[in-house]
C-alpha cells in the first residue's frame, strides 16, 4: 500500500463511519497477498471509498474514462492506483494495465456489470472480468453491496459482503475459449447475487 493511498484512506475513514450506517462482513476473505480480482455490483461512486477503507490491501480500481476528464480528479485517482477504461471500445490499454496489476500480485477492483444500478438485483457480469481472470490466473473474490434505499444519502444503511475467494483451479474448468469466459462470467454473477440476496 503506497503512502499516499494510506493517507487518503485514513482521511476518509472517519466520515465513512460517521455519516453512513455501514455493516461489513467477510473482509478477511480478501487474501493477504497474491493477485486478486475483487468483483462487486455497483450502486454508487462511493462504493470505491467504502471498499478501500474496508480492505487492508491497496485496491487498483478500473473506472470509466469520464471520471478522468477532470485533471485534478485524474491526478488523484492515478495516485491512488486507479486507471480509466473506455467502455465503448475494446480498450487494450486498460486491459494491459489491469494485467500489469494482477501479474504484479496486486488487487484489481472491478465492477463487472459495467455500470451502476440503484436498488436493483445485481446484473449479468460482462465478459471482460472473466477474460482477465483466465489470462492472469488471479483469485476471484466476489463482493456485494446492498443499500436499503436507492439513491445514496447521509446516514443511509448499507451492507457489504465479501465472499469466499475462488482460486484459479476452482473456476478454470476443462472449457476453453468463449465457453470458459461464459462459464466464469456466470459464476461471478451467481456469487455476487448470492451475497446480495443475504441483504442485511
Amino acid at each position: 500500500m503506497s503512502l499516499f493511498y494510506r493517507i487518503v484512506r485514513g482521511i476518509v475513514f472517519i466520515p465513512v463511519y460517521t455519516f453512513f450506517r455501514i455493516k461489513k462482513y467477510g473482509v478477511h476473505n480478501v487474501p493477504k497477498d497474491g493477485a486478486v480480482i475483487l468483483c462487486c455490483n455497483h450502486t454508487s461512486i462511493s462504493d470505491i471509498l467504502f471498499m478501500a477503507v474496508f480492505c487492508k490491501r491497496q485496491i487498483c480500481f478500473m473506472g470509466k474514462d469520464e471520471l478522468f476528464k477532470n485533471k485534478i480528479l485524474a491526478y488523484l485517482f492515478s495516485r491512488l492506483g486507479a486507471f480509466p477504461v473506455n467502455r465503448r471500445t475494446g480498450d487494450k490499454g486498460a486491459i494491459s494495465k489491469a494485467e500489469e496489476v494482477l501479474n504484479g500480485g496486486g488487487v484489481l477492483g472491478i465492477f463487472p456489470e459495467g455500470t451502476r444500478h440503484l436498488g436493483d438485483k445485481p446484473h449479468k457480469a460482462k465478459p471482460g472480468t472473466a477474460m482477465l481472470a483466465l489470462a492472469t490466473k488471479a483469485t476471484i473474490v466476489p463482493c456485494a453491496v446492498y443499500r436499503n434505499e436507492g439513491k445514496v444519502h447521509f446516514m443511509q444503511k448499507a451492507t457489504f459482503r465479501f465472499g469466499d475467494p475462488i482460486k484459479y483451479e476452482e473456476y478454470a474448468e476443462d472449457l476453453t475459449g468463449r465457453a470458459a469466459i461464459r462459464s466464469v462470467s456466470e459464476l461471478i454473477t451467481e456469487k455476487i447475487t448470492e451475497l446480495w440476496e443475504l441483504k442485511h
